[in-house]
């Protein structure tokens, strides 16, 4: 007999809305008081952590999240809506975490700091002329945000104080391209300039009253906004060639692999590999730690990739029709076909989360035909609503829409079926 039942209300004509309104049923005191307790004992344990937050999860951009969170399996178990909140802004990065709060920096120039636990906006930040666009970071909680030429760092003071300081400008003649990456106490970013070509790798050194150093290059075609970091160096994709900096040595070096890349290709790290795709969406991998070890085909190609990630000997890419899982050998593994365009957003090792626009899919990774959806939906525009980030923060999920939308899911729903 459960302790506690949730019982939710929901009909036919408000499918793309669900009705938050429940009943809850304690069934024994005692045992609630122990359910409270629990859930403030997690909470001060997080709020005690010190958080790491990247882009695409961590400095190997392989979109893999360490979590507990498992798969509810069974109809009596389901997936549960913790909040929503509306902001009315508009985002094309990706969520951050801090022991505290969940960070968006917006284009209309607002750095939001929400309460990861009530899902209410506790501190809103906003700088006049500014652009946020590109993601950047949380290292031990401090908060790092690049605008298209600037770059900020934030921190919480226990005494409720948001402490603010612009910690580098490029000036007027390049912009800030990438998005940020971390590698001990060094700061990633690049630079580039349309009109004359040329770009730069910077690196801030956070221990040392931040000293920039910088590595620069000439640009053609393209130079991606991905830097991803693996055996101590930075890898960074351009013009179908590979920049390579020995971060402790801090030497570069150009490589022109035989692969045609361009600006929508991915390059990950995934058990000492660095794997980059082509302009014809075929995945290649170079060992290392040779850095003059040359690429291999793995032997998957898709007619399009929209998005890739990886953990232990798996690999996985969405697609226009559906998204599939390889072993790294090439081997595949699983295809979900579907009439609509499939993207990976975040993975962990039980559980995989796909967008299709505006709806989020929870996909089981122990059970491949297991899987919930659910739309993400506002009374304003709901046709233009789209996904732009899902992440995992321990046992829960965050979810953020183009427009603002963010929502809060957990694993602990209690289905009662009559």
């Amino acid at each position: 007999m459960p302790d506690r039942i949730i019982i939710e209300f929901d009909d036919e004509k408000n499918k793309t809305e669900k009705d938050e309104t429940r009943l809850v049923i304690n069934l024994d005191e005692e045992k609630k008081i122990e359910v409270d307790n629990f859930e403030e004992d997690y909470e001060e344990s997080i709020l005690k952590s010190k958080i790491n937050s990247f882009y695409k999860s961590g400095p190997g951009l392989d979109n893999y999240f360490e979590s507990e969170l498992k798969f509810p399996e069974g109809i009596d178990k389901g997936f549960r809506k913790k909040f929503s909140l509306s902001i009315k802004d508009e985002f094309f990065n990706t969520i951050l975490e801090s022991n505290r709060f969940i960070i968006l920096s917006s284009k209309g120039g607002n750095i939001y700091l929400i309460d990861r636990f009530k899902g209410v906006i506790t501190e809103k930040i906003f700088f006049e002329n500014e652009t946020f666009e590109k993601t950047g970071l949380v290292f031990n909680n401090q908060i790092f945000i690049n605008s298209i030429r600037k770059i900020y760092r934030l921190e919480y003071h226990i005494e409720k104080k948001i402490e603010q300081e612009e910690i580098y400008f490029t000036g007027n003649e390049k912009l800030l391209w990438s998005n940020l990456n971390r590698f001990k106490d060094y700061l990633l970013f690049t630079e580039y300039s349309s009109s004359d070509k040329r770009a730069n790798l910077k690196i801030i050194d956070m221990s040392n009253s931040y000293n920039v150093t910088e590595f620069n290059f000439d640009v053609n075609r393209f130079i991606s906004d991905r830097i991803c970091i693996a055996n101590d160096c930075a890898f960074i994709l351009f013009d179908s060639k590979l920049l390579i900096y020995d971060l402790e040595r801090q030497i570069g070096e150009i490589h022109t692999p035989e692969i045609k890349t361009d600006e929508n290709s991915f390059i990950f790290y995934l058990n000492y590999r660095i794997y980059i795709t082509s302009h014809l969406n075929e995945l290649y991998y170079a060992d290392l730690p040779s850095l003059n070890s040359s690429f291999k085909n793995t032997g998957i190609k898709n007619n399009y990739i929209n998005s890739i990630g990886a953990f232990a000997d798996n690999i996985f890419m969405g697609t226009l029709d559906g998204w599939k899982f390889y072993k790294s050998s090439g081997l595949p593994v699983y295809n979900f076909e579907d009439e609509y365009e499939n993207k990976i957003e975040a993975i962990s090792s039980n559980v995989l989360l796909v967008s299709q626009k505006n709806k989020i899919v929870f996909c089981n990774l122990n059970r491949f035909q297991e899987a919930e959806g659910y739309v993400i939906a506002s009374k304003e525009k709901p046709q233009s609503i789209e996904i732009v980030s899902a992440v995992f923060s321990k046992n829960e999920i965050f979810i953020l829409t183009k427009n603002g939308i963010l929502e809060g899911f957990t694993n602990d729903q209690l289905n009662i079926h009559v």
